[in-house]
């Protein structure tokens, strides 16, 4: 699967149909949540307050709703000081949290309703078998009216559709 076509390339300016910014909000969410997964003090995770309470003692305004927001992907846009107070509490480097993180996109999208499962039970099968598997699943995805993965970008060589 193509991640990057989940979150977008910027630097061919593609969006995958999302309106402008979404695909890079998106990756911000997930970046910002990865953080503060991985951030403890003290032993226990840190949280929305702290960081809050933190920016706000160092100069970056920001408000506990608003961050709230930003980490549940319904406000996307922070400004450049608040990417600034966020790389400066978890000592990242601001682009770190505008970089798509494809790992972060492909672990949310095998989170998505039973994926994760679905290709637990497809590791060691035979080349064959997976190969089965995802014409099965390319004919599930036309009855539900998704768009087709291409074979390419799906890891089945272009001869076997």
């Amino acid at each position: 699967m193509d991640i990057q076509r989940q979150v977008g390339d910027s630097s061919r300016g593609e969006s995958a149909g999302a309106a402008p910014g979404q695909r890079l909000g998106e990756a911000f969410r997930l970046r910002l949540n990865e953080l503060f997964v991985a951030a403890e003090r003290g032993g226990r995770r840190v949280t929305n307050r702290e960081v809050v309470r933190w920016m706000n003692d160092h100069g970056y305004a920001i408000k506990d709703a608003y961050l709230s927001q930003l980490r549940s992907g319904r406000a996307s846009s922070p400004s450049l000081k608040i990417i600034e107070g966020l790389s400066a509490y978890f000592d990242v480097d601001s682009s770190a949290l505008l970089s798509v993180d494809n790992s972060a996109v492909l672990n949310d999208l095998l989170d998505q309703h039973g994926v994760r499962s679905i290709a637990t039970r497809a590791a060691g099968l035979s080349q064959e078998n997976v190969d089965a598997i995802a014409r099965l699943l390319d004919r599930f995805r036309e009855a539900e009216n998704l768009p087709p993965v291409p074979p390419d970008e799906a890891g089945i060589p272009l001869g076997d559709k």
